[in-house]
């Protein structure tokens, strides 16, 4: 929210205070009755003070996008004007609030292109990326979108939402690179459209190589990953939750409520390689392969759907080790 647009009149104060709060009538008369009202107003229009402080940077180019990156505070946003951005690195890190996160977007959803040799790193607390669009180009590193700056500097509770990736390709179909690599704790990757992906590497993976990863408790939901071509050797997976060095390593991932389009890289669409995630409400529509239990243990399957309508090579569930549940 912007300065300008920040000003609110006592009456507006009450009333946002009531609903956020879920006051009753009654329960207002006590807070007069009792003299809390004024304490409650207080801190209330304290928190209104520290919204009004928020500001917004529309930047126009790399150079701009960094001097404004100089100047975040809590509650402020940053905004791509609309157009092509090539060869655009862009670190985005700040350190945000629960209340008051750092965004990134485009000035208008999906009408920022970001191309040629680029990507995407978070680094902080509390940061939000939403309405880009990865296209015409690939990741000059082994991620598209990465949860991190450096193996020490991680990105948690943050999210990436409402953003594609549309077969942004290394040109070397064996070059490794993983289109989105999570890492920190409680991170939200959501309503995000994966497609197209040719080159070697898992499309999307949970990354457990560090305890400051490890029980991390992220959410991965409401993605569409989109149709994946046969890869041909090992490494196609969409979603990879872990590896089998930290297969005793309980990631507490929970991937619920995706659509699973023609994901046809390897024989395991999502590989399981930890304990204690939930699989819950995804959709699998004539993908090859199978949801696989691969390593750990205690993980809950459920409510999940498979579509094979005769495809070769489509499956189910495969389950490995031990106190896997489901239904």
């Amino acid at each position: 929210m912007s300065v300008t647009s920040s000003r609110y009149r006592a009456d507006v104060l009450v009333d946002e205070m009531c609903n956020e709060n879920n006051l009753t009538d009654n329960m207002l008369n006590n807070f007069f009755t009792n003299g809390f009202f004024t304490a409650a107003i207080m801190v209330f229009a304290f928190n209104a003070a520290d919204t009004a402080t928020a500001a917004e940077y529309m930047v126009i180019d790399q150079v701009e996008y960094a001097e404004a990156m100089q100047k975040l505070q809590a509650g402020d946003s940053i905004i791509l004007k609309n157009g092509v951005w090539n060869d655009f690195e862009i670190l985005f890190e700040g350190q945000g609030s629960a209340e008051n996160p750092i965004t990134l977007t485009a000035e208008k959803k999906g009408e920022v292109v970001i191309s040629g040799q680029s990507n995407l790193s978070l680094s902080g607390k509390y940061l939000v990326v939403s309405g880009l669009v990865f296209k015409n180009g690939f990741t000059p590193t082994n991620t598209v979108i990465s949860f991190r700056k450096s193996k020490q500097e991680l990105a948690s509770y943050s999210r990436v939402t409402e953003t594609v990736i549309d077969s942004f390709n290394n040109p070397e179909r064996f070059e490794n690179d993983s289109w989105v690599a999570m890492y920190g704790r409680h991170n939200r990757f959501d309503h995000n459209h994966l497609e197209g992906k040719k080159n070697k590497g898992v499309t999307m993976s949970v990354r457990l190589n560090t305890q400051a990863s490890q029980e991390n408790y992220h959410r991965i939901d409401h993605n569409y990953f989109g149709p994946r071509q046969i890869l041909g050797s090992n490494g196609g997976e969409t979603l990879r939750i872990g590896t089998s060095h930290y297969s005793l390593t309980d990631s507490f991932t929970t991937i619920e409520n995706n659509y699973f389009d023609r994901c046809d890289g390897e024989l395991e669409i999502i590989s399981s390689k930890s304990g204690n995630n939930k699989f819950i409400g995804n959709v699998f529509f004539e993908s090859r392969g199978t949801l696989t239990m691969r390593h750990g243990n205690d993980t809950l399957v459920e409510n999940n759907a498979f579509f094979g309508n005769g495809a070769d090579h489509t499956g189910g569930i495969r389950l490995i080790n031990k106190r896997q549940t489901g239904s």
